[in-house]
């Protein structure tokens, strides 16, 4: 088997059965390629052994250093201007090392010339942190008071928060710089969308609302950019299936799977000739899959497979599954994560065994890489969160964060309908950073399925819903 989060599956399998001896275990263990805390309580109930933690490597020499010359600035007797007489590299070396205790001394006023010139190297980023962890409210100030400047080592997401808190406390335009800039350090395109939306929103720049809708991502900011141009939803990507053919692939198979991933991520290997040979009904999730990174993302595919399977449940309910299905998993039915989610709808061990005990069913681990039981599955999932929640946003807060999570959620002060950015900015600040994107992403999939299904809503209509209970859920 390759090395791989599917096999790794299957050594924890492995370490579970009963007549695994000590030493199987500890040898198995060795095979591991990512190490989770499944894995880890497996091994140590057979072993009575953890996995060694891999330890970062630190310069010990430069931290002797920096320790050293904190003994020296305070020797001097005023620590925050000796600090000062730093190089710009050692004052953020220094301010990062320092201990709570010394930086709470370093918390003054600086000057903005100078706060710029820090930001100019990439530590500037744990800077930040540390002074947002630890309410230094004289640096936190400076901040958000001052605009990025070119050459900027700020990573996005410190840009994009301070975009929000810059909106949090009136200042649009300066929120709009920071968005402006983050625009450039996406690392993909919908997150580059992300900034375009805000630096739009804060700016009111047309052009940039125009930009945004011409997106290759179907994201959700790329659709509300059309509802406000009020221009249709483009049909994505389409690629037929060859229904005579048979799949080359068994598709219920993880190391299968595993083994095809090689060839995809191969410099080697040509994608659109290796797409060809999974190009069959069987296989289609296979297909559309090498397809989609055969063209870097340029080309989004919204497939509607396993129609037979969905053909009893009502539009907005196939819709769902399919919208949940393509962001977890892409459809690959012998998908593994690395937590050890489980096919094609991402079950978690522990749902698998809930759900099943609830229908009556004996169900193995490995019976969920069926797409049939799996979507049963969902189906029965879904017919339990919308008992408290009604609005498919809130369904997939809670399928990938959990119904306790977005119960919490709900009942903070998020979608209340105040505000001037209203209901994006309570999108934005929903504080479980996976489930804010998922949520995202499976809205955007949600609206283009039933678009394709036959039934279409727009992502405005769907977003007007957020501060009305009545329609979306039971926890407010």
């Amino acid at each position: 088997m390759p090395r791989s989060v599917e096999r790794d599956f299957y050594i924890w399998q492995y370490l579970l059965q009963n007549n695994t001896s000590r030493n199987d275990a500890i040898a198995a263990a060795k095979l591991v390629y990512r190490i989770n805390s499944k894995l880890d309580k497996a091994l140590y109930i057979k072993s009575g052994l953890h996995f060694k933690k891999r330890k970062k490597d630190t310069p010990q020499k430069k931290i002797a250093y920096y320790r050293d010359l904190i003994n020296k600035l305070h020797k001097k007797g005023d620590f925050f201007n000796a600090w000062l007489q730093l190089s710009d590299k050692d004052k953020l070396a220094v301010f990062n090392l320092a201990g709570t205790a010394n930086r709470k001394l370093l918390n003054k006023k600086l000057d903005k010339e100078l706060y710029q010139r820090l930001t100019k190297y990439h530590s500037i980023n744990e800077f930040l942190f540390r002074i947002n962890k630890e309410h230094l409210k004289n640096l936190q100030n400076i901040s958000l008071t001052t605009p990025p400047v070119r050459g900027n080592r700020i990573t996005y997401n410190n840009l994009l928060k301070l975009g929000f808190d810059s909106i949090k406390r009136r200042n649009d335009s300066l929120a709009a710089q920071f968005f402006k800039s983050a625009i450039w350090k996406a690392s993909e395109r919908f997150y580059k969308d992300k900034a375009i939306f805000w630096y739009y929103m804060t700016s009111k720049d047309g052009k940039y609302l125009k930009y945004l809708a011409k997106s290759v991502d179907f994201n959700i900011y790329k659709l509300i950019a059309l509802d406000l141009l009020g221009l249709p939803y483009p049909h994505p990507a389409n690629a037929p299936i060859d229904m005579s053919r048979k799949s080359p692939i068994k598709v219920d198979d993880p190391i299968a799977w595993a083994r095809l991933k090689q060839k995809i991520f191969s410099r080697k290997t040509n994608l659109y000739q290796l797409a060809k040979k999974y190009n069959s009904k069987e296989s289609a999730a296979y297909y559309y899959y090498i397809l989609n990174k055969a063209s870097k993302d340029t080309k989004q595919y919204f497939p509607l497979l396993y129609r037979e399977l969905l053909s009893n449940y009502s539009i907005e309910r196939q819709a769902l599954i399919l919208a949940l299905a393509r962001q977890e998993s892409r459809f690959i039915p012998a998908s593994v994560s690395r937590s050890f989610a489980l096919g094609m709808m991402q079950f978690m061990p522990f749902l698998i065994r809930h759900i099943a005990k609830k229908r009556g069913e004996a169900v193995s681990y490995t019976d969920i890489f069926n797409p049939k039981r799996a979507i049963r599955f969902a189906n029965d999932h879904l017919n339990y969160l919308n008992k408290y929640l009604h609005h498919p946003l809130f369904v997939a807060y809670a399928y990938n964060a959990g119904i306790g999570y977005t119960r919490r959620m709900l009942r903070k002060n998020l979608f209340r309908g105040n505000g001037k950015y209203e209901p994006y900015l309570s999108l934005e600040m929903v504080d479980n950073e996976q489930a804010n994107h998922y949520g995202k992403k499976v809205l955007a999939n949600y609206v283009i399925y039933r678009m394709l299904l036959g039934s279409p809503v727009r992502v405005s209509t769907l977003l007007k819903q957020l501060d009305k209970p009545e329609l979306t859920d039971k926890f407010r």
